[in-house]
């Protein structure tokens, strides 16, 4: 079913970036895929560069081998991320210290499930690039395993991971 809804999704998108209609957006050429509204203004999302997918591939894949130096080195100064449980952390310090407790305590892993890169356009012309995600969570909780699937919207900016926003799902069976 996951394959068939994957293959839809494909479909439509390859549809919309050969459709013979021109907006006054699309000028810039790029392709655009849909809209954020933020403060009341209607942003274009565009499709982005999946140069932005391996940075974050990477990223994640870091965190599956517990490598902190690296995770460390790919975010920003400014870097923030907000867990599905309310949880804000702010800086790369933080982070650090977030997921060391955090890896020591439940062993998270992550298994890839797909990823897509877009831009939002904003009003000076300038784009921020963002990477939607969605991965399989697995750890260990009082002694049990336990999976989800978690979104991730994650902001890359000067090939650093800037923000990261999870959303999740508990994986259950059916």
């Amino acid at each position: 079913m996951k394959k068939v809804l994957l293959g839809i999704c494909v479909l439509i998108l390859a549809q919309t970036s050969f459709a013979g209609h021109h907006e006054k957006s699309e000028g810039s050429g790029k392709t655009i895929i849909g809209y954020e509204i933020i403060d009341g203004e209607r942003l274009d999302i565009a499709a982005g560069k999946s140069s932005a997918v391996d940075i974050w591939v990477e990223y994640v894949q870091a965190h599956n081998e517990r490598d902190l130096e690296k995770i460390d080195s790919m975010n920003a100064d400014d870097f923030e991320g907000r867990a599905p449980n309310g949880v804000i952390v702010k800086g790369r310090e933080a982070h650090a210290e977030f997921l060391k407790e955090w890896f020591e305590t439940s062993n998270p892993s992550w298994k890839f499930n797909y990823a897509m890169a877009n831009d939002v356009i904003q009003a000076d012309g300038s784009a921020d690039h963002w990477v939607t995600s969605l991965y399989t969570v697995t750890e260990t909780i009082d002694g049990e395993e336990v999976a989800r699937e978690e979104m991730f919207d994650v902001q890359i900016e000067n090939g650093k991971i800037k923000n990261i926003m999870v959303a999740s799902r508990a994986v259950v069976s059916e």
